[in-house]
């Protein structure tokens, strides 16, 4: 799952206001990236650990775009159980094992079903909108600070 965001700007001088402000990979898209990560992880589900991880991981920060690489945040943003589509199961268990795994190659789809969130009370579905939506000017101020330097 990626999160593409870009900052716009109207009139000629585009590229001369963001090589001066370092945005497009400079020293102020480095701050707005690392802001919208550090805000955003406090809302991304709390399975084990892996999509926040995977978020700081995969990220190229100043790049404007925020990578989460696991196959199933797709779903994990959506709020929805996907399941087999033959068996109806979210993943096959092993008791024994403690492993969770589902049939290869076989596309799940949704349930219908919604997810249950733990790890605190902001963590849940749709987290990039709904983080934004309590946290956009705070970014934008981060990045400001930085120009204002």
């Amino acid at each position: 799952m990626k999160i593409d965001y870009m900052v716009a700007f109207s009139g000629i001088q585009k590229q001369q206001i963001i090589d001066k402000y370092g945005l497009d990979g400079g020293r102020t898209q480095k701050v707005i990236d690392s802001s919208f990560m550090g805000y955003l992880d406090k809302y991304m589900p709390m399975d084990s650990g892996q999509m926040i991880t995977s978020m700081y991981n995969s990220t190229k920060v100043g790049s404007g775009e925020i990578d989460i690489n696991t196959p199933y945040a797709h779903y994990q943003h959506e709020g929805e159980k996907y399941v087999d589509p033959k068996y109806k199961i979210g993943a096959f268990h092993d008791p024994v094992s403690g492993r969770y795994w589902s049939r290869p190659n076989i596309k799940k789809v949704p349930s219908g079903e919604k997810l249950n969130y733990h790890g605190g009370s902001l963590r849940g579905d749709h987290f990039v909108e709904r983080m934004l939506a309590d946290h956009f000017d705070d970014i934008l101020n981060a990045g400001q600070k930085e120009i204002d330097k």
